[in-house]
């Protein structure tokens, strides 16, 4: 039986490189379960990049909190990755023998209270390493409190924060992408800072936007398209099971159903929350000083402003292979709760505040938003367990709809 992905095995995140190389020269290759997926989605990142005749300067922006454990080898700790050495590799990889991309890697404290934290553990292996400190293969660390305290402005929302304390992971990913656009980046990505998505995709995302045709973003898909392969702890796993499998499958649709009736311009956007995304800079640079949203709501306002400043045309979707990392990480319940009716409220909230100002739900989406604010916790468990009951031999996934009037039935217990 093949041994499992397993983003703290250096032997395994080096093969996956050394697989794409022979994958580039015969991509008939047999390659290791464990690393097959993600090594060809790696190597068709390589050629698309590639490909492209213009220059390409990449910079990489994550966020960390409590890092320090995978920050380090697996050696000094049961979870760690080694992830800044890693991310480096991967990204030399993909750009190695293509002079006219370049690359930065950015890295935002988020107010880690590792001792040390997370940003004194990174820039000392950054040191360690004798990576740059500018230009092409820079690798950088901030701290959001130091953002927070001495500038530069970003945007009202964010110049009224006080403290980290008063942001979550959001705030640190917008003073990072602030800070790559200032500082002259053509294409601004955003990650996780674990090993999850392996940046030497960054080719897939990087080619729709530098290709032309109005691409401004380039968004990862975990699920939800052809191509796209979530890998879990049992393997890896591509549509229908990807979605059809998942114990919350009818929290995930039911939130898009919300979030495409109400945000007709995100409908096409399935993942909205993979930590996999990509920006033209120039197109990001009047959207940040807009963000007002530091928390889980983050990623869909942005794409939200996007949208409305590029159209919904500018957003392009990407599959990607993405490697759930449950070391270290806290997943939410799957049975339908008050953290999952409050993800729906966010969605609402976002419509309230940034759609309906300029295009007000009508017809059947603004008989939905009625029926939203009627919910409280008990008629949205009663709701989920409801369609969860219906839910058995109907094979749609994200383009499930369901009728309002069904729907108020089941509120009223009807």
């Amino acid at each position: 039986m093949e041994s499992p992905r397993d983003l703290t095995d250096p032997r395994q995140n080096e093969a996956v490189l050394e697989f794409a190389s022979l994958l580039l020269d015969d991509p008939g290759t047999a390659v290791p379960a464990a690393v097959a997926a993600e090594a060809r989605a790696v190597a068709r990142s390589r050629r698309r990049l590639a490909a492209l005749t213009d220059p390409v300067a990449l910079t990489v922006v994550w966020a960390m909190y409590g890092e320090t454990g995978r920050m380090a080898t697996r050696e000094e700790h049961a979870h760690g990755e080694d992830f800044v050495r890693v991310k480096v590799r991967q990204l030399d990889w993909l750009t190695a023998g293509l002079p006219s991309v370049t690359w930065s890697i950015l890295a935002v404290d988020d107010g880690c209270p590792d001792q040390p934290s997370s940003a004194e553990m990174m820039a000392g292996i950054a040191a360690a390493e004798d990576y740059p400190t500018a230009g092409h293969r820079a690798v950088s660390v901030v701290r959001l409190a130091d953002v927070i305290a001495d500038g530069p402005s970003i945007g009202p929302a964010f110049d009224a924060l006080t403290s980290p304390d008063q942001s979550r992971k959001g705030g640190s990913i917008l003073a990072g992408l602030a800070h790559a656009v200032a500082a002259g980046a053509q294409i601004v990505c955003y990650t996780d800072a674990d090993l999850s998505a392996n940046l030497a995709m960054l080719g897939t995302l990087a080619a729709p936007i530098v290709e032309g045709d109005g691409v401004v973003a380039a968004l990862g898909q975990r699920y939800g398209m052809e191509g796209a392969v979530l890998v879990k702890a049992d393997g890896p796993s591509v549509e229908p099971q990807s979605t059809g499998d998942k114990p919350d499958k009818l929290i995930v649709l039911f939130r898009h159903f919300v979030r495409a009736m109400l945000v007709p311009d995100l409908a096409h956007v399935l993942d909205t929350q993979a930590g996999f995304k990509a920006f033209d800079a120039a197109a990001l640079a009047p959207v940040l000083p807009q963000m007002t949203s530091f928390d889980e709501t983050f990623d869909v306002e942005l794409l939200i402003h996007v949208a409305q400043t590029s159209g919904a045309h500018a957003l392009a979707v990407e599959p990607i292979v993405f490697t759930e990392d449950f070391a270290a990480t806290n997943f939410p319940s799957v049975d339908p709760g008050k953290r999952h009716l409050a993800m729906v409220e966010q969605v609402v909230g976002l419509y309230d505040r940034l759609v309906a100002p300029v295009a007000p739900a009508t017809g059947e989406a603004a008989e939905l938003l009625d029926l939203l604010r009627t919910l409280d916790l008990e008629s949205y468990v009663r709701l989920i367990e409801a369609l969860r009951a219906e839910d058995k031999g109907d094979p749609t996934l994200f383009d499930r709809r369901w009728g309002v009037e069904h729907l108020r039935t089941i509120v009223a217990g009807k």
